[in-house]
């Protein structure tokens, strides 16, 4: 299991295809999540098909363990330079605030006049004008309080993570940062413990940001150690046990409960933290992985990678689907009735919701996020001071210029 160790740690700034895979396989969890089900009693293979399934959640902490790694990335690519907060920031909002915004619009300034009969819980849309649903989900301890955007929890924690995450990496050496990506971890683990500890408030521990920190804080000490010629070495070598570990205690963890879900308190407490370590080992073998390796070409496949690419399309577009065709009365039950099977009819929920949500995802690609991503030349990070290795490191092992994302 103990790999051949490389004798150079990635290159910053560069851009890793498997890594467009890694995010594909994060957006197919969260819809698997949401379109595989079915209401009442199966088999034993229905069963077994949708235990899988609602462990879908977990797409987001892949998500979040990306996020981590390529901002971080790019925040130690960029310091130093001219520019740093002004570029970092107009380059989010370009990637994220269009197509979210456009759906808040739609949601609650168009929907009430279209359709005045349906319920969108207009009265809470300040708290997600303002990216805090995920405060207002945990303050009400459940996502009745705005269903249309229940999803939207994970876009606040990284919105909230993006406020603050530049300003710690401008002020803190890489090894400082590492250390306090460490504290971020142990934090978020006490933090969730303690939540069920005193309030039993399951909704809290699983969308506020200081309890989900941990799956971020992984991604950005990839990101730190890939930077350091003498850590990726240690970390590469041990990414297969880690992986290992991790897998074996989340196994633990299904065995006892009968299954993982993400808002059961016993996986928020016992199986987030080995779940992210693990996601983070995957992401080091990712990057390292060559292009004849198993794991590289399976990540670069093409639906994997076309999945990646419109991932943010595809996670924002397809809830307000999934409800629309169930309130239409277009069930996984009414497709089972019609076809005779049971899972002949989560299938065929799954298939026409999918390709509904991946023609709405490209739709937006084309019309909103790409029209918006082509504006990110007019604010180009700045380049670090010659040598300077990003402020603490040494010099030559920065990229001039980071990775667009």
């Amino acid at each position: 299991m103990d790999l051949p160790t490389p004798t150079r740690a990635p290159t910053p700034g560069a851009h890793h295809p498997a890594l467009d895979g890694l995010r594909g396989v994060a957006v197919l969890l969260v819809l698997a999540f949401h379109f595989l089900h079915i209401d009442g009693e199966g088999g034993a293979v229905e069963r077994t098909l949708l235990s899988a399934s609602r462990t879908g959640w977990a797409g987001v902490d892949l998500f979040f363990v990306l996020s981590g790694f390529l901002i971080t990335g790019i925040l130690l690519d960029a310091r130093g330079g001219q520019g740093y907060f002004r570029a970092f920031y107009a380059r989010r909002v370009l990637r994220i605030f269009p197509l979210y915004y456009a759906y808040l619009a739609v949601l609650f300034l168009v929907v009430p006049r279209l359709l005045p009969s349906l319920d969108v819980k207009s009265g809470t849309q300040g708290w997600l004008w303002t990216y805090l649903g995920n405060v207002l989900f945990a303050r009400e301890g459940g996502f009745e309080a705005s269903p249309y955007t229940g999803h939207f929890w994970s876009l606040a924690v990284e919105e909230q993570f993006y406020l603050v995450w530049p300003l710690v990496v401008w002020v803190l050496p890489r090894r400082w940062l590492a250390l306090a990506c460490v504290a971020l971890v142990a934090l978020a683990g006490a933090l969730r413990f303690g939540i069920h500890r005193t309030t039993f408030n399951a909704t809290a521990a699983y969308v506020l940001t200081p309890a989900r920190v941990d799956a971020l804080a992984m991604g950005a000490l990839v990101a730190i150690a890939a930077r350091e010629p003498a850590w990726w070495p240690r970390l590469r070598r041990g990414a297969p046990w880690i992986l290992a570990a991790s897998a074996a205690a989340v196994a633990a963890v299904w065995v006892e409960q009968g299954g993982i879900f993400g808002g059961d308190p016993v996986v928020q407490v016992w199986a987030f933290g080995p779940l992210a370590a693990g996601f983070a080992a995957l992401l080091v073998l990712a990057i390292d992985a060559a292009p004849s390796a198993p794991l590289h070409r399976v990540l670069t496949r093409p639906v994997l990678e076309g999945a990646g690419k419109y991932s943010y399309g595809l996670y924002v577009l397809h809830y307000p689907i999934f409800l629309a065709l169930e309130a239409a009365g277009f069930t996984s039950l009414a497709m089972a009735a019609a076809l005779g099977n049971r899972i002949a009819g989560i299938v065929a929920f799954a298939g026409v919701a999918g390709a509904a949500t991946l023609a709405a995802a490209l739709l937006s690609w084309h019309l909103i996020e790409k029209p918006f991503l082509g504006l990110k030349r007019f604010v180009p990070y700045g380049r670090a001071p010659t040598g300077a290795g990003g402020a603490d490191g040494p010099a030559g092992t920065l990229a001039p210029r980071p990775a667009a994302r």
